[in-house]
């Protein structure tokens, strides 16, 4: 694949993509977000960092492929990972270590980029344009574009969620959210406090004020990461939990997240299913499998934390290397590249991560934060030709 977009198109994109993050990290208080187990503040970066040094040539491999069109269209499925933080992850990884060594130069907008990898830059924002652009079933690229709307499902496939959400008494309702409720939570201790696996999309109007959204699970059987290796292994990859319900407002972000308010459906939720999607099929899981992968999620969610609390400070930092490799490892996945793709990917990302620990650890709060808080110019600077 070789990147055709012009060097105004490309500032055009960055600065689309950056004035939707701040909007978002705003309303969501993201850059002053912290941890008691993990370095929020400073995994982030050095995450960053590896992508930047390593995911253009990669993605380079994966266009040898599949294309960033097909890409996107294997994506629209419930289910999928990688799903919408995977693009995300790219751009910002990109543009946030870019922004991050400018900002160490002493550069200030305009300012050549003595460091500026052109094609690199080109390359990513083609293949993020170009796959978002597939991915959506819309003409948007962001859900702020559309107030909040993320619709990746054809027809055919609404329907089939429609057909397969049926009334649901208050007890198993119940059951359903105490299910979902300890997913989430094993989600987050799985990603280090990042919100990855936990996918939000819609809404897909259905006429007469009734609407379906769907809310996700996935990376579940995790093995890549070094830490996600647990003794209680969830019998499932994903879970797929499609709502029908009228008169409420669904947002969604470019993180992935979603919001419906109110919050407590009530009588408004019409119809409600509980799915996975394996070899390309989903099936319906009933409250026996509902119990055991709430169960089981509960025992790894343990596993993980027990971990984590013995992490030293360096490593609080150092996973962000693993962390970030997990966001390129779907997409090796869904392209068909070769197995050891990713351990590539993780040798490269760890190398990365051996060079720059050190720094970070003698940095209390690298500078990105304050420009992301207060950005002087734009959110992440154009390049400059």
């Amino acid at each position: 694949m070789s990147a055709v977009l012009p060097a105004t198109r490309v500032n055009e994109l960055i600065a689309l993509f950056g004035r939707h993050q701040l909007a978002e990290m705003r309303a969501m208080k993201r850059s002053a977000q912290k941890s008691m187990l993990f370095d929020l503040a400073r995994r982030s970066p050095l995450g960053w960092h590896c992508l930047y040094e390593h995911e253009a040539e990669f993605l380079r491999e994966v266009c040898r492929h599949a294309s960033p069109e097909e890409l996107g269209r294997r994506m629209r499925s419930v289910g999928s990972r990688p799903y919408a933080l995977q693009p995300f992850i790219i751009m910002c990884s990109y543009l946030g270590a870019r922004q991050q060594r400018m900002l160490d130069l002493g550069l200030h907008p305009g300012d050549p980029f003595p460091e500026e990898r052109p094609d690199d830059l080109v390359f990513v924002v083609d293949f993020w344009v170009r796959l978002q652009g597939a991915y959506r079933t819309d003409d948007a690229l962001l859900p702020g574009e559309r107030g909040g709307a993320l619709p990746i499902l054809d027809d055919d496939a609404i329907d089939d969620l429609v057909r397969r959400a049926r009334p649901v008494d208050p007890g198993r309702h119940t059951l359903i959210r105490r299910m979902s409720a300890t997913l989430e939570l094993y989600e987050f201790i799985l990603h280090g406090e990042q919100r990855d696996g936990i996918f939000g999309h819609g809404p897909y109007d259905l006429g007469d004020g009734r609407v379906l959204f769907c809310k996700e699970f996935n990376d579940l059987r995790n093995d890549y990461m070094p830490w996600a290796r647990t003794k209680a292994r969830l019998p499932v990859a994903n879970v797929v939990i499609p709502h029908v319900a009228r008169d409420v407002e669904v947002a969604c972000d470019m993180f992935g997240s979603i919001t419906v308010e109110p919050h407590e459906l009530g009588d408004r939720l019409e119809g409600i299913a509980v799915l996975t999607r394996e070899d390309g099929q989903l099936r319906e899981l009933d409250e026996e499998a509902w119990t055991e992968v709430q169960q089981v999620a509960a025992d790894a969610q343990e596993e993980l934390f027990l971990t984590a609390v013995e992490w030293d400070e360096r490593y609080k930092i150092e996973y962000g290397a693993p962390l970030f490799a997990n966001h390129l490892k779907p997409v090796f996945d869904l392209a068909g590249m070769p197995q050891d793709a990713g351990a590539r990917l993780m040798e490269a990302c760890q190398r990365t991560a051996d060079r720059h620990v050190d720094e970070l650890l003698a940095t209390e709060m690298p500078s990105i934060w304050r420009h992301m808080a207060e950005p002087e110019g734009d959110f992440y600077w154009p390049m400059v030709t």
